[in-house]
């Protein structure tokens, strides 16, 4: 693959940025299909549910005289027969039927949704970085991160792409976890919350500090003590960066620990996460 920049001597080209304006452009609209056909319901389904919670479908069967049960029955099979379940409430293992039993089920429908994409994104990424790396030599030598910087290779710099892929493997657990506890699949969920659990204290509390915080501190003067005019500015803020997220880090691993506990105490299943707002659910 060519440089990053776009000429040898290592100017920047507007023509480098347009990948990155393809992805986000590309994740939104990803976002919004995913939501619109699979994730979520489809404006039909809406507008026949909201008929159901609003009492429309029993006056309509007074109207008409015959009985509100038959006519709920009927509009139920026939919005069976138009559309299939979204993903969320076959997952949840919701029926059509139970839509109507009030805001606490919407609101679990919407927070599995939300967790379905965040699957889909981070598992998406973490292929994609995985994938490139894997055939680099550099990927496992934190002394080669910042060799040539910044004419490197790739679409991006190298620490960054690791730490992207640090980060997002944790991710990846969490939200399978709450899909399956949201799912009220209790092993499934305490194991992906184990693999959550292990992959940040390993990535995040271990690999994060002294190996990529090391590299970038010490490893980087080395590497570009060759230049002129070394970057101090830079160095002094990307380092600082990394530092305050290693605070966060440690701040969140303490919440995390304290969900250990309790589902050490629980016989084994998840509790809610402690580092989101209530969900504010009935059973």
């Amino acid at each position: 693959m060519g440089l990053i920049w776009g000429s040898e001597e290592g100017y920047p080209h507007p023509g480098n940025f347009i990948l990155v304006l393809c992805f986000a452009l590309g994740s939104f609209l990803a976002r919004f299909l995913l939501d619109r056909f699979v994730y979520k319901l489809r404006p039909k389904t809406n507008l026949l549910v909201g008929m159901f919670r609003s009492g429309q479908v029993g006056r309509a069967a007074n109207d008409v005289g015959s009985g509100q049960q038959s006519c709920k029955s009927y509009m139920l099979c026939f919005c069976d027969t138009m559309i299939s379940e979204p993903c969320a409430m076959r997952l949840l293992g919701y029926k059509t039927a139970l839509m109507r039993t009030g805001a606490a089920k919407w609101s679990k429908i919407l927070k599995c949704t939300e967790s379905m994409w965040k699957l889909t994104y981070y598992a998406s990424v973490e292929i994609w970085v995985l994938s490139i790396i894997k055939h680099e030599p550099w990927s496992l030598d934190t002394k080669q991160y910042f060799e040539g910087w910044p004419k490197q290779e790739l679409k991006f710099f190298r620490i960054g792409t690791i730490i992207l892929a640090l980060h997002d493997a944790s991710d990846v657990f969490l939200e399978a976890a709450k899909l399956f506890k949201y799912s009220e699949k209790e092993l499934a969920a305490s194991v992906c919350f184990g693999f959550f659990a292990i992959s940040w204290l390993l990535l995040r509390l271990v690999y994060f500090p002294f190996w990529i915080i090391k590299s970038s501190s010490y490893d980087s003067i080395k590497a570009l003590s060759w230049m002129d005019n070394f970057p101090t500015m830079l160095y002094y803020i990307f380092n600082m960066m990394l530092l305050t997220l290693l605070v966060f880090h440690i701040y969140w691993w303490k919440l995390i620990f304290v969900m250990i506990l309790k589902q050490l105490g629980n016989r084994g299943k998840v509790g809610e996460d402690i580092r989101s707002d209530s969900e504010g659910e009935e059973d």
